[in-house]
């Protein structure tokens, strides 16, 4: 249906967000709530989805490995086998990152595979 890919309007968040100041004020709704739905309303109408739970931000290799319980070696070679779904990005020449967002949802759908398993732990049928 047309209804599902429209975005909502800038001025709707904007109309929602003058309603939630007096509710603020006389103590109905706390500051947390009321902030939370106003940040996902601008990112519902900028982004047409809700604001992501976790905020994105950028790892260290090491810090992925700690995050996948593998070491950074053996992290390393299943990248070089493109393994990962998750790409380095290069900050400068040298400095490699990961999108934390990116290697959540790798642990959450594909670690749970067997066969993904077995080869990190080098395990072969």
């Amino acid at each position: 249906m047309a209804q599902q890919n429209k975005k909502l309007e800038m001025q709707s968040v904007q109309i929602v967000s003058g309603i939630l100041t007096p509710l603020l004020s006389n103590g109905v709704i706390p500051a947390n709530d009321v902030s939370m739905i106003r940040r996902n309303l601008k990112y519902l109408a900028t982004h047409g989805e809700l604001a992501p739970a976790i905020t994105p931000k950028l790892l260290t290799p090491q810090e992925v490995a700690e995050m996948l319980a593998i070491s950074y070696s053996q992290m390393r070679a299943l990248e070089k086998e493109n393994f990962f779904p998750f790409k380095r990005r290069m900050l400068g020449n040298k400095t490699v990152r990961y999108l934390n967002t990116e290697v959540i949802q790798f642990i959450e759908t594909g670690a749970t595979n067997t066969e993904k398993e077995e080869e990190i732990n080098g395990k072969e049928d």
